[in-house]
């Protein structure tokens, strides 16, 4: 129903998404700290104010900082410093709702966790070394003024720098050679907006580049081609809203027909594949699901600020990443 209810919302129908959203805090507390987390989200921003609505959002809070303060402990005890299913993640959805204090506690061991993500082989977004930038970010720790910053982008620039051609069909860079978990779009969305235009130049001029996006046509091309978020064209089209430098190397062209690939899929989704939406979990449901290629699309399309990538840890465009609050950077 959460899930739904942030569809509903992208889509502009706010009736729709605030009887979702009443739907969807009746149950209780949510176990599942994305889930805690996205409905607090949607209290704030798809029920209008009036009677019980302080009561609501508090309540949702509560539960959702219950629940993901629980999660990233375990998690840090156990060393799992993952961006999806471990400490960055949660930390990163758990820093969205905290007050400056819990802030000041958590800038220190987040910046370890991205010193642990950093030393992973990978240049990827989610399993890789990008994630750990993409937490830098979120502690407003810049490119040029914070050296720990600086050198973990200068060592992605003269990674990608160093790959050739072959790489797309290394499975290195994920499905297809161009995806967001792993390959050049989800790096610049770890770059962010405001990502410095010479390292954005070692992105463009990276022998690798050209013929990503030659296999990007083919993907567009092929009936085959994955459509999900995290492997597929849905991500793909979404980066291109995360990431203006990914948005500028595919040009209006591509993005249009992108756009127009994806409504084609989701016009011949089946009620099966609807209903199934109701027994996938959420983070399944988004990166892997045909509801994640829905509100990736309608995310390319509007203008909203994209907060809910937090719980996908993707950020939001934002120079902090998540939360509208930006702090002095810890360092």
């Amino acid at each position: 129903m959460a899930a739904l209810a942030l569809l509903a919302s992208r889509l502009g129908q706010q009736a729709l998404a605030a009887s979702l959203t009443e739907l969807a805090v009746r149950g209780g507390q949510v176990p599942d700290f994305r889930v805690g987390w996205l409905r607090h989200r949607l209290v704030g921003e798809c029920l209008p104010p009036g009677p019980g609505h302080a009561e609501a959002l508090a309540r949702t809070r509560a539960e959702a900082v219950e629940v993901l303060d629980a999660s990233y402990r375990y998690y840090v005890e156990a060393g799992d410093v993952d961006l999806i299913n471990g400490a960055a993640g949660v930390g990163m959805t758990l820093w969205d709702l905290a007050d400056e204090p819990a802030r000041a506690r958590m800038a220190q061991p987040i910046t370890e966790i991205a010193r642990s993500i950093m030393e992973q082989d990978s240049p990827g977004l989610y399993h890789g070394r990008s994630g750990g930038i993409l937490l830098l970010r979120m502690l407003d720790r810049r490119y040029g003024q914070d050296r720990l910053m600086t050198a973990a982008v200068d060592a992605l620039v003269l990674h990608l720098e160093q790959l050739t051609p072959d790489v797309l069909d290394s499975g290195w860079l994920g499905t297809g050679g161009v995806t967001m978990c792993y390959g050049q779009p989800g790096m610049l969305t770890a770059l962010g907006p405001e990502v410095d235009p010479v390292v954005l130049a070692g992105f463009v001029d990276a022998a690798v580049t050209g013929p990503a996006l030659d296999r990007l046509d083919d993907l567009l091309g092929d009936v085959d081609a994955d459509v999900t978020v995290c492997h597929g064209l849905a991500g793909l089209s979404l980066v291109t809203k995360l990431a203006p430098g990914w948005r500028e190397l595919v040009g209006p062209d591509r993005r249009t027909r992108l756009a127009a690939r994806l409504a084609r899929h989701l016009d011949q989704t089946g009620d099966q594949a609807v209903a199934a939406v109701f027994d996938t979990p959420f983070l399944l449901s988004v990166l892997e699901g045909t509801l994640g290629m829905a509100l990736a699309l309608a995310e390319t399309e509007t203008t909203s600020r994209p907060w809910w990538g937090v719980c996908v840890s993707l950020g939001d465009g934002s120079a902090a990443v998540a939360g509208g609050r930006a702090m002095e950077s810890i360092r």
